[in-house]
């Protein structure tokens, strides 16, 4: 008798079902990468626009200020200040949103020194100054995704700044 060479059809269903399986399980797995890989592109984005507008601050020799909105819909403004009224100049203002870096990326909060304030200002050292209340003491952003993750961006009193984050 000879023997046909093949697979039968229960061992090509069997492994049409082991692959459906790792698909769906790297389809997960993708899917939360690519949640927290938004959630680290929109920290260290945050992160860079302290250092640009530390460095706009000793460039041009204004002091300038970032301020935070946090919630679903929240945004940040970097603006100039007047150098002597320390108001902002309203035609210098650009506003960002983390969400650009994915819909679910939102700023859960927005602490800054003893007084919380939701401000930083960096004068014209580059160094961050009070504006009605102390300079930071490590409290900072904070940037959450729908999986829980946050990211937090912090700024000393020197003005650099720092990046943590805590993945689920």
């Amino acid at each position: 008798m000879q023997r046909c060479k093949g697979f039968t059809l229960i061992e090509l269903i069997v492994v049409v079902i082991l692959i459906g399986i790792i698909a769906a399980v790297a389809g997960l797995n993708l899917v939360n990468y690519t949640l927290n890989r938004n959630l680290k592109s929109a920290a260290r984005d945050v992160a860079s626009d302290f250092a640009i507008c530390k460095q706009r601050a000793i460039s041009e020799n204004v002091p300038y200020q970032i301020l935070f909105v946090p919630g679903g819909a929240g945004s940040y403004t970097i603006q100039q200040l007047d150098s002597v009224t320390l108001m902002p100049v309203i035609a210098t203002a650009v506003t960002k949103r983390p969400s650009e870096f994915g819909k679910d990326i939102y700023i859960d909060s927005a602490n800054f020194g003893p007084a919380l304030s939701d401000r930083v200002n960096f004068d014209m050292r580059g160094t961050v100054f009070p504006l009605g209340n102390p300079a930071p003491s490590g409290d900072g952003v904070v940037l959450k995704n729908s999986r829980n993750s946050s990211a937090t961006v912090t700024v000393s009193a020197t003005g650099r700044t720092y990046v943590t984050f805590n993945i689920n």
